[in-house]
């Protein structure tokens, strides 16, 4: 499941582009959608012409049968082509005339990741304060040994460039490393340091009954997402109960150009992943695992991959475990995952490299955004996706006001 970004050639959309899991899915303006599988960190294969109807790569072999799934992997929301957000004042003028009677006063809590969704969040409630005065409280939970300390500095960096106060929370390390050392890496299906992201949230709500949380997500970031805000998006609710989502209706383009705006962007972006998150995220697209951030304790990893690779998938080399990183799935979805891209690497099939995929990720974040259309109210934007997500689209251009 992944997000869709546009494809920016010329200051001009002629696509969108996404990844998830072992793969990439490149649309093109008007064209057809192809389908690419990474076969190493550096290099995808296109496998469109060997998918089946759910866009499942299923492939057999003397040892048996290859399996990835392709489809699920690159499953996305519709890409909105469109604007909301003329300028920022004007937008939290128009969240303070919709939920200020409802927060003023009160302890509006944001967790902060240091990803564009969480900072543009932060941005707009920044503005909003000088609109209705209410208490922000921003927390940052930080999860040692999978997180690199370069997360820690770029939320230094953001708090002292907006003057705003970011509260540090660590995930207990001795928990942590009691868990990777009996647990081995965070799978998929099995990621167990997510409780340590939402634990001091809920702690602060629980102390505070009055309190806001500010939701970040936002309704075209994931297929699960998009399940979730479109009845919030149907019924133009922006706060339900204690549940706060200042931006979950606009568009990527929005929080793109606020986030750029804001001149903190994190390097993740600039280094092609669509995502901020744990640089050792069992969700991570196989290519952004191609060089890592200096980690706070590599010898600690070093020692829990090996003892992962031990207990769950020694039917293959350690060497071939740690260059696919394996880890990230199951043992029993590795190994058809493994195998099916050892049948279709031998075939004459059209590649893309890493660097070509970084550099269409990239564009996004320093090149000029293409021209799209102005929509007068969010709420627009929203339907437009809905509609889109009816109608099976992967990208639409609302019609421009």
């Amino acid at each position: 499941m992944t997000e869709l970004y546009p494809l920016i050639e010329g200051g001009e959309l002629i696509g969108v582009i996404g990844s998830g899991g072992d793969a990439t899915i490149v649309c093109r303006r008007g064209g057809e959608c192809r389908y690419y599988l990474w076969l190493s960190t550096r290099e995808a294969v296109d496998v469109t012409s060997l998918l089946d109807k759910r866009h499942a790569l299923v492939i057999g072999g003397e040892k048996g049968r290859g399996f990835a799934p392709i489809g699920s992997w690159v499953l996305a929301p519709p890409y909105i082509h469109a604007r909301s957000v003329t300028s920022l004042d004007e937008y939290a003028e128009w969240l303070a005339r919709l939920v200020g009677r409802e927060i003023r006063g009160k302890r509006v809590l944001l967790g902060f990741s240091g990803g564009k969704d969480s900072l543009a969040a932060l941005l707009v409630l920044l503005r909003l304060q000088e609109y209705v005065g209410f208490r922000l409280h921003v927390m940052y939970i930080h999860i040692p040994f999978l997180e690199a300390p370069r997360n820690i500095e770029f939320v230094e960096r953001v708090s002292r460039r907006l003057g705003v106060s970011i509260d540090f929370v660590e995930a207990p390390r001795r928990d942590m490393k009691a868990l990777l050392k009996w647990k081995g890496m965070p799978r998929r299906g099995y990621r167990y340091c997510t409780m340590y992201k939402a634990k001091p949230m809920r702690q602060v709500l629980k102390e505070d009954p009055r309190a806001i949380e500010v939701i970040g997500d936002r309704l075209t970031e994931s297929p699960k997402r998009f399940e979730r805000l479109s009845k919030a998006a149907a019924a133009r609710a922006v706060l339900s109960g204690r549940k706060f989502r200042p931006t979950y209706m606009l568009s990527l383009l929005d929080i793109v150009s606020m986030v750029r705006g804001s001149g903190l962007i994190h390097p993740a972006y600039l280094e092609g992943a669509p995502r901020v998150a744990c640089d050792l995220c069992p969700y991570r697209v196989l290519y952004e695992l191609h060089q890592l951030p200096d980690l706070e304790d590599p010898e600690l990893i070093e020692k829990v991959l090996r003892k992962t690779w031990q207990k769950w998938y020694n039917w293959t080399s350690y060497e071939e475990f740690r260059e696919q990183h394996l880890w990230r799935f199951p043992a029993k979805l590795a190994k058809p995952i493994l195998y099916a891209k050892k049948l279709v690497r031998s075939m004459e099939l059209e590649r893309i490299s890493r660097e070509q995929v970084v550099e269409y990720m990239r564009r996004v974040w320093e090149d000029p955004l293409p021209r799209a259309p102005r929509i007068s109210e969010p709420w627009v934007l929203a339907e437009a996706a809905l509609r889109a997500w009816r109608r099976r689209e992967l990208l639409a251009i609302p019609v421009e006001e």
